[in-house]
Order: C-alpha cells, then sequence, then structure tokens
C-alpha cells in the first residue's frame, strides 16, 4: 500500500493526493445531501429516498407520498398542471420505471413496481383518419393500484387500469382492466393466471 501511495505522488503530485482523497471522502456525502434536497424540493417529504438520476420533467407538481417510500435510479416522473398523483406507505418504484401522470394516478401502500414499467393514465386518440396520430389530443383514463401489489420488470399499465389489493402482474404484461384482489395475471394481453388464496 505504502509503495502504491509512494508512486502516485510521484507520479501526479501531493497536492492531486490530497484532493483525491477528501473528495473520495466527502463526495458521497454531498451526493446524499444532494439527493436528499431534490427529494424534498419535489415532493415535500424528508423520508422519500430517491437514486441518481431521477428526472421529474414537470415545473408542476401535485402528488401525495407516503412515508418510506424508495425511489430507485433512472425512474422518471411526467407532470402537468392537471396532474394527481398519489403513492402510499412503504413502496417502491425500481430502476427505470415510467411515471406519466396527465390527470390522476394513486398508488397504495407496499407496492413494488419493477423496473422498467411504464405506468401512464393517457394515451394517443387515433380516431382521426385525416389528422397524423402524433397531432390528435391525449385520451386520459386515471388509474389505480392498490395496496400490497406487485408488478413484475417491463409491464405497461394502461389508461384506465384498476388493480386491487394482493394483486401480482407478472412481468413484461401489458395490463388494462380490472383486476381482481388476491390473484396472480400476466400476459400480453394480461389473463388470469390463479388465485393466490
Amino acid at each position: 500500500m505504502y509503495l502504491k501511495i509512494k508512486n502516485f505522488v510521484k507520479k501526479f503530485g501531493v497536492l492531486y493526493l490530497i484532493i483525491k482523497v477528501t473528495t473520495t471522502i466527502v463526495r458521497p456525502f454531498n451526493f446524499k445531501l444532494f439527493l436528499k434536497l431534490k427529494a424534498y424540493y419535489f415532493f415535500k417529504k424528508s423520508d422519500v429516498t430517491i437514486g441518481s438520476n431521477v428526472l421529474i420533467n414537470t415545473p408542476f407538481f401535485y402528488g401525495d407520498f407516503g412515508k418510506n417510500v424508495i425511489i430507485y435510479s433512472n425512474t422518471i416522473f411526467e407532470f402537468d398542471i392537471n396532474s394527481r398523483f398519489t403513492i402510499g406507505n412503504n413502496s417502491v418504484l425500481s430502476y427505470g420505471v415510467l411515471i406519466s401522470c396527465s390527470k390522476k394516478i394513486k398508488i397504495g401502500n407496499d407496492v413494488q413496481i419493477g423496473e422498467y414499467t411504464s405506468v401512464r393514465d393517457s394515451s394517443h386518440d387515433y380516431s382521426e383518419l385525416g389528422v397524423p396520430m402524433k397531432y390528435n389530443p391525449d385520451i386520459s383514463n386515471e388509474i389505480n393500484i392498490g395496496n400490497n401489489v406487485w408488478i413484475g420488470r417491463g409491464c405497461m399499465i394502461m389508461p384506465g387500469t384498476i388493480i386491487e389489493d394482493g394483486v401480482v402482474v407478472g412481468a413484461n404484461s401489458i395490463v388494462k382492466g380490472h383486476l381482481l384482489a388476491n390473484n396472480i395475471y400476466a400476459g400480453s394481453p394480461i389473463k388470469f393466471i390463479k388465485s393466490r388464496i
């Protein structure tokens, strides 16, 4: 170890060694503090934990975050002035989750949403054949996810979806409609697999 430090000093100098050591020790604390301040600024909660590169893509935010919510790195939030977003206590949004809320999304307590899942309460209208679809107005319908729900990796939660308490959604599912309590669903499109009871 001593030889490594001696060679480092010889190559880069004592000042660089001091800067490197100080940065290595201090930076994690500053970064954690930065993430805490960012979480408090956007979510008005001191017990929301967020990872790095969380994107809050809006100047407006009307949301209610419960206690001990964990938001992993690379999660994206898209809101507009009419958005109403709620997430309950002890819920987790894993890596790369997208929450796109134009009207209303409600997520309950103890919910786990797997990485790269998309939760969107709006979609493009494609009924006007004479107008390109990207210029058609969005159609919105609220999403309601109950308590103690586990949504697997890579799912798409469509507008108008209701997921009752205790539901498990298998990975890579396209979810639309009403999922009844304490059942397991999976597939693209989603279908009933079996009861948890």
